[in-house]
């Protein structure tokens, strides 16, 4: 994937740049976004039915936010649902990158259409969410019916490097606000109140990891 370039540049540094915009275009940068935030609520949602736990609902938000409620049975399954989505995020992210690496393009695209669907038949009810999985795998469906192997590689990058990019960007967004308004942290908000331990704390502690992570990823695409 590291030799697909652009009248001589890298496509990945293209699609780098591209990822970073999407976020400022309006509707269809949020769109993508939203890739991530899916996968975010997924972790909660995971970890949650791991500890004996169940999940009422996910909803994606055209803002890009989400919401996943769920219901644990003991102290440690909530601190273990609360702390999941941004490491969960990270490391898929990561994952994604690596499936690139060892040319699983093809299993990507169907991995995350599976998983969305199936997010879809058991947690999300909201409209926008509903309307937003089955454009995304309605899109990967086409690309894999038409068989057009190269779109599906373009695609598949674009997926992982937007996964990645964002997991280390809202862990930097979920810092500011845990500094600005610790009470408004999402999270980290969560965390504090179950630990004790303040919500910038855990907010840096998913910076961290989601930058060593990112950082893990950029190895994988060959950036340095």
């Amino acid at each position: 994937m590291e030799n697909l370039n652009f009248h001589g540049i890298p496509i990945v540094y293209i699609f780098i740049g591209i990822a970073l915009i999407l976020p400022r275009i309006p509707v269809i940068g949020k769109f993508f976004n939203i890739i991530n935030t899916a996968i975010h609520e997924f972790g909660h949602a995971i970890f949650a039915l791991l500890m004996q736990g169940k999940v009422k609902k996910i909803e994606l938000m055209k803002d890009t936010s989400g919401n996943t409620v769920t219901q644990c049975p003991n102290l440690f399954g909530n601190i273990l649902v609360s702390l999941a989505g941004y490491p969960f995020a990270a490391a898929v992210g990561y994952f994604c990158c690596y499936l690139i690496e060892v040319g699983y393009q093809y299993g990507l695209i169907v991995g995350l259409s599976v998983l969305f669907l199936l997010m879809l038949v058991f947690w999300i009810r909201n409209g926008y969410g509903v309307v937003w999985i089955l454009l995304f795998c309605g899109f990967n469906g086409w690309l894999i019916y038409a068989n057009l192997s190269q779109y599906i590689d373009l695609a598949a990058l674009f997926y992982a490097i937007v996964i990645m990019m964002e997991a280390v960007s809202s862990s930097f967004i979920l810092l500011f606000l845990s500094i600005k308004d610790s009470n408004a942290a999402g999270d980290a908000t969560n965390l504090a109140k179950f630990t004790h331990i303040p919500a910038f704390i855990w907010a840096l502690l998913f910076v961290a990891f989601s930058v060593w992570m990112g950082y893990k990823s950029t190895l994988l695409l060959h950036l340095f």
